[in-house]
């Protein structure tokens, strides 16, 4: 079908867009940790996670070939450990079990959404420059290649690898020449108005926002608002 508008290329973030359908992992990590019953509270949950990123960050934990198991797992074992320090969980054989068992949950619900969304890259590959632009570890390719998405993307921009952080636009500068087009050919994708879409607007980008709640027309800053990535087909076509 001919396209409609001068789109060449289409710029995503990857986590809580390609992997969940527009929310984000502190989010459904947390409802997992109500759902087994584990007793701590949202604050808890908090300082715990940010123990954990830190952790990661200072040690340098997540090895280049770890892929979406093994950076949860890591990630959710930091943050037992820690509420264990901290006398929140006691010690025992069920509360060593919890890292694991939240693992294999979001490790299997992040499949379940590639799977969906897969079908749609496979029909804007055939027409676009796809590319992503990620604040993650430096294994993400390692985590295209276990979700079978990595022949998918012209690029892959990781902030660990080029020392440059969301929201900093230079990222996304980056991102767009890797895909070889202009900012105005682009449109970034992503569930994360702060830390994606308002620095790809900045320097040009057209920009998509996934978000699932209803958001008055009034009040939306992104030149489109998506439910679900398979409304790109028809946005674009």
């Amino acid at each position: 079908m001919e396209k409609r508008h001068d789109i060449k290329g289409i710029l995503f973030n990857f986590s809580g867009t390609i992997d969940t359908e527009g929310s984000d992992w502190f989010d459904l990590i947390w409802k997992e940790y109500r759902e087994i019953g584990i007793p701590i509270t949202k604050s808890d949950y908090l300082a715990a996670h940010e123990f954990a990123e830190k952790e990661i960050s200072e040690k340098g934990l997540i090895e280049p070939w770890f892929n979406f198991y093994f950076t949860l797992h890591t990630k959710l074992s930091l943050q037992i450990k820690y509420l264990i320090s901290k006398g929140l969980l006691s010690d025992n054989r069920c509360t060593q079990k919890y890292a694991q068992q939240l693992a294999t949950i979001c490790y299997n619900m992040a499949i379940m959404y590639v799977r969906q969304n897969e079908k749609t890259l496979e029909n804007l590959v055939k027409q676009y420059r796809l590319g992503i632009v990620a604040q993650s570890y430096g294994n993400l390719p390692a985590v295209l290649v276990d979700f079978g998405l990595a022949s998918y993307f012209t690029d892959v921009i990781e902030s660990s690898m080029v020392n440059l952080s969301k929201p900093d636009k230079e990222i996304f500068r980056l991102s767009v020449n890797a895909l070889h087009i202009e900012p105005e050919e682009t449109l970034c994708v992503s569930n994360s108005l702060n830390s994606d879409l308002l620095p790809a607007k900045d320097i040009g980008c057209k920009t998509a926002w996934l978000c699932q709640r209803t958001v008055p027309q009034a009040k939306r800053v992104s030149n489109y608002h998506i439910a679900s990535l398979k409304e790109l087909n028809n946005l674009l076509y």
